[in-house]
């Protein structure tokens, strides 16, 4: 009851609605870095919608997820050549679009980047953290980088604190059409943007946001970017894609 109060209340405030679990994305979700860093994990407070933006639909699903590695008492980082690592539960907007996209991953400096250790307290009140630490195994491993990004930053200029990783052409692409002015008003420390086939995801590297009313603040951060990725792209159409 009270995690369907929670869900009810953080779909009221972003103007979606509950939904069961999250069998309606596409499967495109666990070849991102996020899967990887995760291991998989459990949904939380999912809701679901599809709102119109700018005469473009787009299909939102919003929804906490709980790590897989934190069951396991373990976090992981990602290996690239200023790695970060994602909270245990952490909050997340995936917002499928008519466009289809190369794997790009878009980091802005935050404190996911400072690899911070499970505080000893953490450690204490979870049986299998409390377990590794008593057997002598190591907390963290580097995850396993998806071979569709890149280890080093693409070189384009990006606004200050952003970097990119993944393929450079489609990075190119948008920088020209103005997606640079998107990432400039996108604020958030330590927000992570990834693009894969139809899928945009957004979310907060080190931790879940508490509370309806910063769920929907992250929901309305996730739409202002997807429109700014829309603007800048080029649609699909059955014939491919359109000029």
């Amino acid at each position: 009851m009270f995690r369907r109060s929670h869900q009810t209340a953080a779909a009221n405030a972003a103007g979606l609605s509950p939904a069961p679990d999250l069998t309606h994305l596409t499967s495109s979700l666990q070849k991102t870095a996020l899967w990887t860093l995760s291991d998989g994990g459990f949904e939380r407070r999912v809701v679901h919608g599809v709102l119109s933006r700018n005469a473009h639909d787009i299909d939102v699903t919003a929804f906490d997820l709980e790590t897989l590695r934190e069951r396991r008492g373990e976090w992981a980082y990602l290996p690239l050549d200023r790695p970060f690592r994602i909270g245990s539960v952490v909050s997340i907007v995936a917002c499928e679009v008519d466009r289809a996209f190369p794997h790009l991953l878009l980091k802005r400096a935050g404190g996911g980047d400072e690899l911070n250790a499970d505080s000893a307290i953490d450690r204490a009140g979870h049986v299998a953290k409390a377990a590794r630490a008593g057997l002598g195994m190591p907390q963290s491993y580097a995850a396993e980088l998806p071979k569709t990004l890149t280890p080093t930053a693409l070189e384009p200029a990006l606004p200050e604190h952003w970097r990119a990783y993944g393929d450079p052409t489609v990075l190119g692409e948008l920088l020209a059409a103005g997606f640079a002015k998107t990432l400039a008003e996108a604020g958030r420390r330590d927000l992570v943007i990834e693009l894969l086939d139809t899928l945009i995801l957004i979310y907060p590297a080190s931790r879940d946001v508490v509370g309806p009313d910063a769920f929907a603040d992250l929901t309305s951060t996730a739409l202002a970017i997807t429109d700014g990725v829309i603007g800048a792209s080029r649609a699909l159409s059955p014939r491919g894609v359109e000029p």
